[in-house]
This record gives C-alpha cells, structure tokens and sequence, in this order.
C-alpha cells in the first residue's frame, strides 16, 4: 500500500513537473507572439515600415503582426490591401506607378470578414484615419458561417472599435479573459511550434528573421509593401507537380468551403462596405483566380456551388454600390492556366499583375 501510495505521489509530481517546464518554455520562447514576450514581430514590423525588405519570418501571429506595423507607420498609407494569403501577392508596382503614393498589403493567411474589420479598426483607432483606397480580397469562404476561426482575437480591440464606428454605438467596456489564448500554454500543436521555432532560432544564430536586399533568394520574402514571395519550391514548382497539388486541392475538405450551406455574414459585409463608402473611402474588390485544373473540378461538384454564388453576389453588390471589381474566381476568364499558379489556389505573380493592368 505505502509502495502505491508512493508511486502515485511520484508520477503525480513527474506530471507536474512536465507540465510547468512546458508551460515555462511556451510562454518564454512564444513563438507567434500570444504573449508578447517575443520582440521579433516588432523588430520586423520596425524593418518593414522602414523601407527593408525581410526574410525568414515564420510560424507567427500575422494579425498581431499587422497591428504592430500599423502602429510603427511613418508615412500615410494611400492604399492597403487586406485579403487571404491569396491576396499576398498584391504588389505596390501592380497597383500604382506614381512614386508618392503609399501602399501597404495587410492580407493574412485564411482571412475572414472579421479581419477585414480589424485591421480597419487599428487604422482608425491607431492612426485616426481611413486610407483613401482600400483593395479587399474577397475569397468565397468569407460568407460561409462553418468556416470561420478565431485568430482574428489577437486584435479583436480594433475589431470592437471598428463595430462601434460602423454602427455609431460606443465601443463596449469589458474585460475577458482570453482562455483560448492561456490554454496555449499546455497545447500540443503550439508546443510543436515552439521547439520548431526554437531550432530555428538556434539554427540562425538566435534571430527569427533578417533583412535582405534582394529577391533572388532561396526564402520567404515579405517585401517592404508586405507583399509576399515565396521560397524558391514554390516559386519555381513544376507543371506536373502543380497539376498533382491542384487536383490534391479538391480532394477531401476543400479548404475553408466544406460544409457550405448559405451565405452568412451579408449584412454585416453591407453595413461595413456601406460605412467605409460613407467615409470617401474608394473600395476595390479583388476576386482571386483558382487553378483552372481544380476550378473544373470544384464547379462540377455541387457541394461546391457557393463559389458560383458567391461570385455573381458580389457583381451584383458591386455594381448597386458602383465598387469596381477586378478578377474572378474562374481562371478562363483571364484564359490563365496551370502554369500560372503554384498549387489548387494560390496563383504566381503574373495572375496579380494581369487583373490589376
């Protein structure tokens, strides 16, 4: 009995211990910044809004991220784009030409109305202004209620502030505790991210990213706009292997238009577009292309029928609103091909430089 007591207090202190080493090390290495023990995001938000190119920057908080660039600005930005990461490959020298306009793209991975709005919010919370010219890229899954997440929570403050203002409410006083954001501590997958982190950050000499000059580099680059390149497997990918990674793309949970039932999220989208409009501000939707090979596939399938929906939604919202909209989700017609993408739904930078021509 006392051999079994004794174990039990054993493996209960091991447990324990385990326990307040992983949640020590998540909390300090804090790899996307959940935290805010980790300078890196500032440090690249700094480099960017200073004229410098970055590479490197992996596994991080991008809505976080886009906040803290907002806040460093040290010019007016003119025009930002703010979409998914098919949106990334905006590039200032698709959109303008002239030297003395600023532009920004703010897009982040899976985008969802709900980061539309905050990175609006920061904007006008942050910086007092609307930028003149806002480019939303709209993907089919921002009116499928199923598909959205919370990431945009990192910067729900200016999501509030944003409600508040295209609602003409006060902003609502609350505190909460964030209990997705401590239960981190503890997570499998984000201690996974951590040690990947941590290895990096080992492997280049404890720096999490490094400013580079040039575009012709082996790495994920985010330009001084924001925009994104990839590394070079991607960037350079073959034919055949985008054709195997396209018809992949449909295959299983398409990503983020499964289990899509009717189109949610409408009138706030309309309230949203109606206040910016009602602010001077000159609205671009930006639809991005699929890959030919997977759009065939997907407009077959019932199940995916909302891109369709979705599509002829907003041609008909944009032209009630006299919003120019530029692209398609069908690839034919601009008569792009599998060449010009890099996988099921992210397309190379000719796609972005023809629709915005």
């Amino acid at each position: 009995m006392k051999q079994d007591i004794k174990w039990i207090k054993y493996s209960l202190t091991s447990t324990f211990f385990i326990i307040l080493v992983i949640t020590i090390f998540n909390y300090r290495v804090d790899s996307l910044g959940i935290f805010g023990n980790s300078s890196y995001l500032l440090d690249g938000a700094k480099a960017l809004t200073n004229g410098k190119m970055i590479a490197g920057l992996r596994n991080y908080d991008e809505r976080a991220f886009q906040a803290l660039i907002i806040k460093n600005l040290k010019v007016k930005n003119d025009i930002i784009a703010i979409g998914s990461s098919r949106s990334l490959q905006i590039r200032k020298r698709f959109v303008t030409h002239k030297k003395d306009i600023n532009f920004f793209n703010h897009s982040v991975t899976g985008a969802i109305l709900n980061d539309y709005i905050s990175i609006i919010g920061a904007y006008e919370s942050i910086k007092g202004y609307l930028p003149s010219t806002i480019i939303l890229g709209i993907d089919p899954w921002i009116f499928n209620k199923n598909s959205e997440h919370n990431k945009w929570q990192s910067i729900s403050e200016y999501y509030n502030f944003e409600i508040a203002k295209i609602y003409n409410k006060k902003p609502k006083s609350r505190v909460k505790i964030n209990t997705t954001k401590w239960k981190q501590l503890i997570n499998y997958d984000y201690t996974l991210a951590n040690i990947n982190f941590f290895k990096t950050l080992l492997k280049n000499g404890g720096k999490a990213f490094y400013i580079t000059n040039r575009i012709d580099i082996d790495d994920t680059i985010k330009e001084s706009d924001g925009s994104r390149h990839y590394e070079y497997k991607r960037r350079y990918i073959k034919e055949d292997r985008v054709k195997r990674e396209a018809i992949k793309y449909t295959q299983g949970k398409v990503y983020l238009i499964s289990n899509y039932n009717k189109l949610s999220n409408i009138k706030l989208f309309e309230d949203f577009i109606k206040y910016l409009k009602s602010r001077g501000v000159n609205i671009i939707f930006y639809l991005p292309p699929y890959n030919p090979i997977s759009y065939d596939i997907l407009s077959k399938n019932r199940k995916y029928r909302y891109i369709d929906i979705v599509e002829k939604y907003l041609k008909k919202f944009a032209k009630e609103m006299n919003i120019e909209l530029k692209g398609s989700y069908n690839p034919h017609i601009y008569n792009f091909k599998n060449r010009d993408f890099a996988d099921g739904m992210h397309s190379h930078d000719e796609v972005v430089k023809k629709i915005f021509e």
